[in-house]
């Protein structure tokens, strides 16, 4: 175990040495959506925000202002175009006793940009019974931004 600090804290300082961190914990674009993201939501019933995290793996999770009707949401995402992606999760739906009602399927349609840490989606939401069955729909617009590190 003190073999693998040292070498962490050797490896840390000759980054921080070379003038910051290596290239692959630097936070930029070249990512594409892998990273935490701040989301402002344009839903049917007002404007939320989400918090959305893309693995490397093609996982993702989201968070968002919800709770406690609708849980934390697990999916997939993968690059669809050139420069676009797609994502899908579930996430499982309460009433306001804290009893499972159902679930929402969404998928994602994200475009980089305006900026190198920015991008624009729109998002599908199926909401359903505990049958799976759809009950309602809606569309949503999404703004999001790449949450940065901020220097201590």
């Amino acid at each position: 175990m003190f073999k693998f600090k040292a070498a962490l804290v050797s490896l840390l300082t000759m980054g921080l040495a070379a003038g910051g961190p290596s290239p692959g914990l630097a936070a930029d674009a070249s990512r594409g959506l892998v990273g935490a993201w701040i989301v402002t939501a344009s839903r049917p019933g007002g404007v939320g925000r989400n918090l959305l995290t893309f693995s490397s793996d093609g996982t993702f999770f989201r968070s968002g202002d919800t709770h406690p009707v609708l849980s934390g949401g697990h999916g997939a995402w993968k690059q669809a175009g050139d420069k676009e992606f797609d994502a899908t999760y579930i996430a499982f739906r309460f009433d306001q006793n804290g009893k499972w009602i159902g679930s929402t399927k969404t998928r994602i349609h994200i475009i980089p940009g305006p900026g190198d840490n920015e991008f624009r989606g729109v998002a599908k939401v199926s909401v359903r019974d505990l049958e799976d069955k759809e009950v309602g729909t809606s569309e949503v617009r999404l703004e999001g931004k790449r949450i940065q590190v901020e220097l201590f």
